[in-house]
């Protein structure tokens, strides 16, 4: 069985790994760097369409590679405002050889309004994927 996932992060995909690990016994899962197509720094509707889009283009990826995948797994993190406050989340995304997605939300954790000023400017944490 062949995994691709939408990025290179090793704890990422060891994690990846290990959730595959409990549900198949033989599997190879692959690192892609792909484009998110959202900013550095995703808040709100851009967390699930940057997951969307990891997945969209390890499809493309795939079929540029002549690849047989039979899931993509997609993850990325941002920021949410909920009523009012910031609380930074991962989404996740897996999808099968016939397109069925599954997607799943993190716990998250509160921002402080303070920082987000600054986290607009720069971003959370520095890095892709």
């Amino acid at each position: 069985m062949k995994i691709l996932i939408g990025t290179k992060n090793p704890g990422k995909i060891e994690g990846a790994r290990q959730a595959f690990a409990k549900y198949f016994k033989e599997f190879e899962i692959e690192g892609v760097e792909v484009d998110s197509e959202v900013g550095a720094q995703p808040f709100n509707k851009e967390i699930f369409l940057g997951a969307k889009n990891r997945v969209k283009n390890l499809k493309q990826y795939a079929k540029e590679h002549d690849m047989a995948v039979d899931f993509f797994i997609a993850s990325e993190a941002g920021i949410i405002n909920f009523y009012g406050d910031y609380i930074d989340i991962n989404a996740a995304i897996v999808e099968n050889s016939i397109s069925f997605q599954s997607i799943g939300i993190s716990q998250g954790f509160p921002i402080p309004e303070k920082y987000m000023e600054e986290i607009k400017k720069t971003e959370l944490r520095k890095g892709n994927g």
